[in-house]
């Protein structure tokens, strides 16, 4: 358990997908992993304008509405997952470049890594692998994460539990109950009003400083998830060469939800990892969605940056830590 406090928080890498000229973000990610204890290597953006027709996936055509901007980011996802091929890679944690974190990540995450492991000791929702072998390996045996998973989904903005998912009704009530693991007393936890991600439960139906850890079901938004050797050749064959239909997220999302080939995904709420809104022009948040498409017609400033869900904002407490001082919570209510 000690690679969790390690330079790539018990990861072989920490991967950032970023466009090369957005300068901004990639100041703000390289300054806040550093003070945090971390390392990010840099996996380049994609326009998605220079990818040719003939080199999209099966299903996606830009006549039939696919976006410039979201075949970019799908692009920039698959080059990560092929690099961890290419490079053999054990594990990455793959990180969008707007993500801010708690300050404390690594206690965070190592409390993580033991609610992983315990869903992945009850067993009950985990199929075998019958086809493990010498070209199709189980590189994490020794992961601070557990050695049965192929996806850890550590930052999204809106998740579903498998138990709660229509196809999964049907799933005995004692079993549903081996598909989560709670960590409990979580001083990190904001309160109900300030966290994001719930969908179709309710947070009334945990204590209050919990984050639950959970076989994963139906997410939207990526802004952090790792996978492995083996989960990321799993989700490169489902993601680029069988075909594409949806964004990337909601198709990743399919992926795990299906544990198609294989795919054994965990999840965790209220998110590690979440989109910041900096103090700035609003339509330099995003290079995929609105910030995209209207950033030279709006002249919106937002005089104080954000994070939803984050209590101590590693974002928002930049200059403390550069000064030694003790970071501040966002809200104290």
């Amino acid at each position: 358990m000690d690679a969790l406090y390690n330079d790539t928080l018990g990861f072989t890498k920490v991967i950032a997908i970023s466009l090369p000229e957005r300068t901004d973000k990639r100041d703000a990610l390289s300054l806040s992993s550093a003070l945090t204890g971390f390392k990010i290597t840099w996996q380049d953006g994609v326009k998605g304008e220079t990818i040719p027709d003939k080199a999209l996936p099966v299903g996606w055509n830009r006549k039939g509405g696919a976006k410039d901007t979201n075949v970019g980011s799908w692009r920039g996802h698959i080059n990560a997952m092929r690099r961890i091929i290419d490079d053999d890679l054990p594990s990455a944690l793959i990180v969008e470049d707007d993500v801010d974190w708690d300050v404390n990540i690594k206690s965070q995450l190592y409390r993580f890594a033991l609610a992983a492991r315990e869903l992945q000791a009850k067993r009950s929702w985990l199929h075998e692998d019958p086809y493990l072998h010498k070209n199709n390996p189980n590189p994490v045996a020794q992961s601070p994460y557990g050695q049965y998973w192929d996806l850890l989904w550590l930052g999204s903005c809106q998740a579903s539990f498998n138990a709660d998912l229509p196809e999964d009704l049907s799933i005995p009530k004692d079993q549903q109950d081996n598909r989560q693991v709670l960590i409990e007393n979580d001083d990190t936890v904001p309160s109900q009003k300030h966290r994001s991600g719930n969908n179709r439960f309710e947070w009334d139906a945990y204590p209050n400083n919990t984050r639950i850890v959970y076989v994963q079901g139906d997410h939207i938004c990526t802004y952090a998830y790792a996978l492995t050797q083996l989960g990321a050749r799993r989700a490169l064959e489902y993601m680029s060469l069988r075909g594409q239909h949806k964004n990337f997220d909601h198709h990743l999302s399919d992926l795990c939800r299906t544990m198609g080939n294989g795919m054994r995904c965990i999840g965790i709420v209220p998110s590690l990892f979440v989109h910041h809104r900096p103090r700035g022009l609003v339509s330099g948040d995003s290079d995929i969605g609105y910030g995209a498409t209207v950033g030279a017609v709006s002249p919106a400033f937002r005089e104080t940056g954000s994070t939803n869900g984050i209590l101590y904002s590693t974002r928002l407490n930049l200059q403390r830590l550069l000064r030694s001082e003790k970071p501040e919570m966002q809200w104290d209510d």
